[in-house]
């Protein structure tokens, strides 16, 4: 089998050869060019090279935001907005008069509308370049106080989003190495997009006592926005889909998730099996609370899937909660490949435990959750390639 065929084997419910193994390097890659650390036998390749020279799927879920077709791509980031070519839309802003002012890594926007202006912040700390990050932080959000909601509102109602061409690009890059997935939002639904990105997450939460109709009069405004976009990536020639992400059983917790964030996804999970589709969705936090409301929802990959020591609950236990219904993509700590963090005798002992255990498994895509680290060791993963091979 390919790794195409792998991955779409498992997740269809299928046995593979063998378990896909679609490490995410990117973050590892760009650090490791920036800070000159490349190995000697790695220089001067692709991320797409290196993918092949260590023998590992190409992931292609989550897009690298750095790739832009031009200077407009991200620059309304702070709004959560996230325009990249490899989107199967774009997002334009019309009747808005931006200014922006760019300062070393910092990027200051002002959004100056009919009915007011707000004001966003966000930079690249050098600690941020380093480990490869490819999204900026949000040092100044939109709303500050209420009068901003208004402003955003107006701004939100001018968005123009359009189908854009470049998923079939991403697609063919992937090749038979992967699954190129049509990515929406990192955000479920409008009222997620308000709490991880328009506001600070404590304000946002006295806010959702002190003045909750103005964020449900916000949300309203958003939901053509999200409608567009999640039409356009199901309309697409994708087989996977994702939808939203960065869910924490303590941040969107239970009541929250399933008032908010489980209608959006069970809702998408509907249009796209009706097309014939999978749902996938960013499940790299704390989830034990919320394991319930995810097979409720009627997702099928939880994508970025992250057991102990970094999260509460382990491997096995996941496997197990999800059972025959979800497909895991992750399962391996980042800390597991750094030196520093694992001994060479324990992470040898938890991969093979986990290829023994699963190498022949349906619904998993072994990755290493949220991703492969700047510090993460080569040969850990040659190691990994190696058991897998083995199978």
């Amino acid at each position: 089998m390919t790794d195409r065929e792998r991955i779409l084997t498992t997740i269809r419910g299928g046995t593979p050869d063998r378990i896909p193994w679609v490490p995410r390097l990117e973050f590892w890659y760009r650090s490791r060019l920036r800070t000159g650390a490349m190995p000697d036998k790695l220089a001067g390749l692709t991320l797409r090279e290196i993918a092949d020279r260590l023998g590992v799927g190409f992931y292609a879920n989550v897009p690298d935001f750095t790739e832009r077709q031009d200077d407009t791509d991200m620059a309304d980031r702070a709004l959560g907005i996230f325009n990249t070519p490899v989107l199967a839309h774009r997002v334009t802003l019309e009747g808005i008069d931006r200014r922006v002012t760019r300062s070393g890594r910092q990027t200051i926007t002002e959004y100056r509308t009919p009915v007011g202006l707000v004001r966003t912040a966000e930079v690249f700390t050098e600690e941020m370049l380093a480990a490869g990050a490819s999204v900026s932080w949000v040092s100044e959000h939109a709303i500050k106080e209420p009068s901003d909601f208004r402003t955003v509102s107006y701004i939100f109602s001018q968005l123009k989003v359009e189908p854009r061409s470049g998923y079939a690009e991403r697609r063919k890059a992937a090749g038979d190495r992967g699954v190129a997935v049509a990515y929406v939002i990192g955000t479920a639904c409008p009222i997620h997009h308000i709490m991880k990105e328009l506001m600070p997450l404590e304000e946002f939460f006295y806010a959702m006592h002190d003045c909750p109709e103005e964020i449900e009069r916000l949300a309203a405004v958003m939901e053509p926005y999200y409608s567009q976009m999640k039409q356009l990536a199901a309309d697409s020639e994708a087989e996977i889909v994702m939808l939203g992400g960065n869910y924490d059983d303590s941040i969107t917790h239970p009541r929250f998730f399933e008032k908010y964030i489980f209608p959006a996804l069970r809702d998408y999970a509907g249009v796209l099996h009706a097309k014939g589709k999978y749902l996938m969705t960013h499940t790299d936090g704390e989830n034990r609370r919320l394991i319930p409301l995810y097979l409720r929802a009627g997702f099928d990959i939880a994508d970025s899937l992250c057991p102990a020591p970094m999260t509460r609950m382990s491997l096995a236990e996941i496997r197990a909660a999800l059972a025959d219904h979800i497909t895991v993509w992750g399962g391996i700590p980042s800390v597991l490949l750094c030196r520093h963090s694992c001994g060479d005798f324990a992470f040898r002992e938890w991969i093979d435990n986990v290829i023994d255990c699963y190498g022949h498994a349906s619904r998993f895509v072994l990755g290493v959750s949220d991703m492969v680290t700047a510090d993460a060791d080569w040969d850990r993963l040659e190691y990994i390639t190696e058991k897998v091979a083995e199978l």
